[in-house]
């Protein structure tokens, strides 16, 4: 059944120059499937046809975007694999050290919490730090008995790397992967007959396409075509070794 415009994607549209330089290409190489399709009816006018519309297509602007990656995008892919591989030996140093010092602390900031991955470690690295907050803010009424223990951990912390510029580190990456990103800008052509143009060639495409592929049966002339793909053969498997006899072999007996 013979597809209607709608029926075409902008995709599949654009993609339709690249497979109508392949089929002309084709036709002008190669003698036997010009001839095959002269056979058909295919005129010069019909290749000149062919040849036009292709030529106004590559004349036009593409739909395009600013690329399928943003640099925020990007960057808040790095920061999310930076926490991933910071979470795991840190929260194991960090926790030895409250351990030993201060456990009540340790027990507070590690409850529920260890190294995960992905999203999970910047949800973990989040959470690490919130609780540290709490303790050098004294934020949290169920920790006022233990405020001035809790301000010796947060100082210990530091001695280990862990001072107010590292917290903010921590927090400015936590605040790029869960910040917004700007979406990928369309950038329309200034010619809205593109679409047009596409569908036209699509059209004498699919019509040459069709005859080809019922006309011609060698494979590589519909290879050469752009309609069919080599068959990739899988490797021989290896002839297997004779096993080596084992054990002495009995000799022969002489004859009487």
């Amino acid at each position: 059944m013979a597809a209607f415009a709608q029926d075409f994607t902008d995709e599949t549209l654009e993609h339709t120059p690249l497979d109508a330089t392949q089929l002309l290409a084709a036709i002008g190489a190669v003698p036997e499937i010009r001839t095959a399709l002269a056979a058909q009816n295919m005129t010069d006018d019909d290749i000149v046809e062919g040849r036009t519309l292709l030529l106004d297509c590559l004349a036009m602007p593409a739909i395009s975007t600013a690329g399928k990656d943003t640099d925020a995008a990007r960057q808040a892919r790095a920061a999310t694999a930076e926490l991933d591989a910071w979470d795991e030996p840190n929260f194991a140093r960090y926790q030895a050290a409250l351990g030993r010092r201060f456990p009540s602390a340790a027990a507070y900031v590690f409850k529920e919490l260890s190294a995960s991955r992905g999203a999970q470690a910047v949800r973990g690295v989040a959470l690490f730090l919130a609780r540290l907050d709490a303790l050098e803010h004294g934020s949290d009424p169920a920790r006022a008995d233990s405020r001035e223990a809790d301000q010796q951990a947060i100082a210990l912390l530091a001695k280990r790397g862990l001072d107010a510029t590292e917290r903010k580190r921590l927090s400015d990456l936590v605040q790029v992967v869960l910040g917004p990103t700007p979406a990928i800008t369309v950038i329309q052509p200034a010619d809205n007959g593109r679409r047009d143009a596409l569908l036209k060639l699509k059209l004498w495409y699919n019509e040459w396409a069709t005859v080809a592929h019922a006309t011609i049966h060698k494979r590589s002339h519909l290879i050469r075509l752009g309609l069919a793909t080599r068959h990739v053969s899988a490797p021989a498997e290896p002839t297997p070794t004779p096993a080596e006899p084992t054990g002495t072999p009995t000799p022969a007996k002489k004859p009487a």
